[in-house]
C-alpha cells in the first residue's frame, strides 16, 4: 500500500506557521471591513470605526481556531509527518468550525431572521475565502522561499566544493549555517528543539548548536555515513575506531583527543553492524 505523500516540512515550520497566521489575521481583517460578508452591512447602527473595532475583535476570535489548529499540527508533526491529506482535513476543519461560531453571533447576538442552518452554510463559504486565499498565497511564498534557498545553496555547495569532502549543516529553515571538512566531524547529539555537532579543532573538540532535528537531519547525512545510532546520537562511521559491547548494548569508540564512547540502541543496531561491515578500518571487539 502506497504511503500517504506528507505535507513538505517548511510548510509546518515554527516560523512559517507564525507568518501565515499573522497575513491571514491581516487579509481577514481587511476582507471583513471591505467586502463585508456574514451581513455586516445590516448590523446594528455604528459607525465605521465601531465596525473597525467590532470586526477586529471578531477577527481575533477566530484565530483562535487557527492557532489551536496549527499548535495542534506542528505537535504531530514531531511524532510523525503530516500527510496533505490530514493537512487539508485540519484546514477545512478550521474552516467549518469558524464558521459555526460566526453563524451562531448572526444567530442570537445580531438576531438574523434567517434560519442557524442556512448562515452556517453561508458562513463556510464566506470563511472559505477569508481563509484559502492568504493560505494558498502563503504556502505559494513559501514553496517559492524554499526553492530560493535551494538554489542559493546548491550554488554555495557547488562554489565551495573542494578535493576534500564537506558537509553543510543547514537549519530548520534550510539555511546554511556551518560547514565541516567530513574528517573533522565526531558526532551529532540531539539537545531538546536543537543539535549539538560535535567536531575536532586539532587537539580540541568543540560544539556547534543548530536549531533542526536528528530527524530531519537523518536522511541529509546517510550520503556521507552519518548515521543514527541511537535516539539521542548520530556518529560519523568514519570516525569509529571500536566497537566493542558495553554493559548497556554496543558501544562506539570515535577517534578523537580524548575517549569518545557512543551507545548504540538496539533498534539501530543491525544498521550500524552492516556499515561497519563494509569499513574494514574500524575493528570489532563483539
Amino acid at each position: 500500500m502506497e504511503r500517504p505523500k506528507s505535507i513538505p516540512e517548511y510548510f509546518i515550520s515554527k516560523r512559517n506557521i507564525y507568518v501565515q497566521i499573522a497575513f491571514t489575521t491581516v487579509f481577514a481583517y481587511a476582507f471583513i471591513n471591505i467586502y463585508e460578508p456574514f451581513g455586516a452591512a445590516h448590523w446594528y447602527a455604528i459607525t465605521k470605526w465601531q465596525f473597525l473595532l467590532y470586526s477586529g475583535l471578531l477577527v481575533l476570535l477566530g484565530m483562535v481556531v487557527v492557532i489551536v489548529s496549527r499548535v495542534i499540527m506542528y505537535q504531530i508533526n514531531k511524532v510523525r509527518s503530516v500527510s496533505i491529506l490530514q493537512y487539508s482535513w485540519m484546514v477545512a476543519a478550521e474552516i467549518i468550525i469558524m464558521a459555526a461560531f460566526f453563524a451562531l453571533i448572526e444567530d442570537y447576538a445580531l438576531d438574523d431572521s434567517r434560519t442557524y442552518a442556512e448562515l452556517w452554510f453561508i458562513a463556510i463559504q464566506n470563511t472559505a475565502l477569508i481563509l484559502l486565499i492568504p493560505y494558498v498565497i502563503s504556502l505559494l511564498f513559501f514553496a517559492f522561499q524554499e526553492k530560493k534557498i535551494k538554489l542559493e545553496n546548491l550554488t554555495f555547495d557547488y562554489l565551495r566544493k573542494p578535493a576534500i569532502d564537506f558537509i553543510p549543516f543547514r537549519d530548520e529553515n534550510g539555511v546554511m549555517r556551518l560547514s565541516l571538512k567530513k574528517s573533522d566531524l565526531l558526532y551529532l547529539e540531539a539537545s531538546e528543539n536543537y543539535v549539538l555537532v560535535h567536531y575536532r579543532v586539532r587537539s580540541e573538540i568543540k560544539q556547534y548548536l543548530l536549531r533542526n532535528s536528528l530527524k530531519k537531519l537523518e536522511n541529509e547525512m546517510k550520503p556521507h555515513h552519518i548515521l543514527r545510532c541511537h535516539r539521542s546520537y548520530m556518529a560519523n562511521i568514519e570516525q569509529v575506531k571500536m566497537m566493542q559491547k558495553g554493559k548497556k548494548g554496543l558501544e562506539l569508540h570515535l577517534n578523537g583527543p580524548e575517549n569518545l564512547v557512543i551507545q548504540v540502541s538496539k533498534t539501530y543496531e543491525p544498521v550500524i553492524i552492516a556499515e561497519l561491515d563494509l569499513l574494514p578500518s574500524a575493528s570489532q571487539s563483539l
